[in-house]
């Protein structure tokens, strides 16, 4: 074949075309259902390589399995689009689709074109794969309560055999044989390494790139802290990240960044915002010492909700300490949700009203609320 040729499932409609019992099409592709099956089946719809007797080449999985016994595939090939069922004959299409012919009956129609059986395959060579049509019959085993899953197949109708360089007489054996097969090794390494080197261009695009690139392009752009980044969230900030360089330092760039990482628009406070209570002597007293600390000194708040966890606050305050200019001191401060004493309150912030609570003095002694002793009370009164 001139031209290489290939099918691929990683979409919802590559699944709804071909028959399933006990499966379910999932965000990450087709996986056993949960309601309590022991095993589910999936038949695809005929892929056509418009070429009789056509050579199949090779299948790529990618898939999540418990054990070799979780997944199992069967490929069957033909180069005929009808069969006969019972007198009468029937599509392979309306056979594979068909609610009204059991599962056990299909079986036993599609046994004489099996080619290839193969539990839980990453990457096959279809030798025996010979025909226009193939289709794949895939079952899935629930194994000790974990659910198997298909997240991606690619099929090659073909490819450029290296057994065409050879002489004639090399070639006797056909691609079935021990040369062919041996060869066929190498075919599927030249392959891979065509298709990356053809689809390079994609990695330098952020949305596009495979998740181990990101961090490279990172690097590139400046930022040092990739790792610290969740996947969709490090890809968003890939995208922009050159236009907002031109401005790194600024004000508006830390509001960027953090927005990103957090998904809110956080709260500077600068000592120049300070600065213009001068003329109020009671406010400027308190923000002076709640806030400034200097022309230096930079205030970050963000809502906790926004950095619900340890790790991500550790990461937030890292990242503020990797990119801020290096006469600058950024202090990161977590607004809890709620008034609490020794906590700045702001109002359509984090002023809300949490739950019943005892005051505590130095963790030793509590001082009961009226409001909590009313409501304990009144759980403990029966109704009339």
């Amino acid at each position: 074949m001139d031209q290489l040729k290939y099918f691929v499932f990683n979409n919802q409609k590559s699944y709804e075309s071909g028959y399933r019992q006990n499966t379910v099409i999932t965000e990450r592709g087709l996986a056993l259902s949960d309601e309590g099956a022991e095993n589910g089946v999936f038949i695809s719809r005929l892929l056509d390589s418009e070429e009789k007797k056509n050579q199949w080449h090779r299948a790529v999985i990618q898939s999540r399995a418990y054990g070799d016994d979780s997944i199992r595939f069967y490929m069957y090939c033909s180069d005929e689009t009808q069969v006969m069922v019972d007198g009468s004959i029937l599509a392979w299409e309306e056979l594979i689709k068909s609610s009204a012919v059991s599962l056990e009956r299909k079986r036993q129609l599609m046994e004489p074109y099996l080619v290839h059986t193969v539990q839980n395959p990453q990457d096959i060579l279809l030798y025996h794969a010979r025909g226009r049509y193939l289709w794949i019959e895939i079952q899935l085993y629930c194994q000790a309560g974990f659910l198997p899953e298909i997240h991606h197949m690619k099929i090659y109708a073909g490819n450029r055999s290296f057994l065409s360089y050879l002489p004639t007489i090399c070639q006797t054996g056909g691609r079935e044989g021990f040369l062919g097969r041996f060869l066929g090794m190498f075919e599927a390494v030249y392959q891979d390494l065509e298709e990356r080197i053809t689809d390079s261009t994609k990695q330098l695009d952020p949305m596009t790139a495979e998740p181990e690139f990101l961090r490279w392009l990172a690097k590139w752009v400046g930022i040092s802290n990739a790792y610290l980044w969740q996947e969709d969230k490090l890809r968003l900030l890939l995208e922009g990240i050159v236009r907002k360089n031109l401005i790194r330092g600024t004000r508006e760039y830390t509001e960027y960044m953090i927005e990103i990482f957090t998904g809110e628009r956080p709260f500077i406070l600068e000592y120049g915002d300070i600065e213009e209570y001068r003329g109020n002597e009671r406010a400027y007293r308190s923000l002076i010492q709640s806030y400034a600390h200097g022309p230096y000194e930079v205030n970050v708040l963000v809502r906790e909700q926004t950095v619900p966890s340890l790790r991500e606050q550790h990461a937030l305050k890292k990242m503020i300490e990797d990119m801020k200019p290096a006469h600058i001191r950024m202090h990161l401060i977590i607004m809890r949700p709620g008034i609490y004493l020794g906590q700045n309150v702001y109002v359509g912030v984090n002023s809300t009203l949490t739950a019943y609570e005892r005051a505590n003095l130095n963790g030793v002694a509590a001082i009961p609320s009226m409001v909590g002793m009313v409501s304990e009370q009144a759980s403990f009164q029966t109704p009339e």
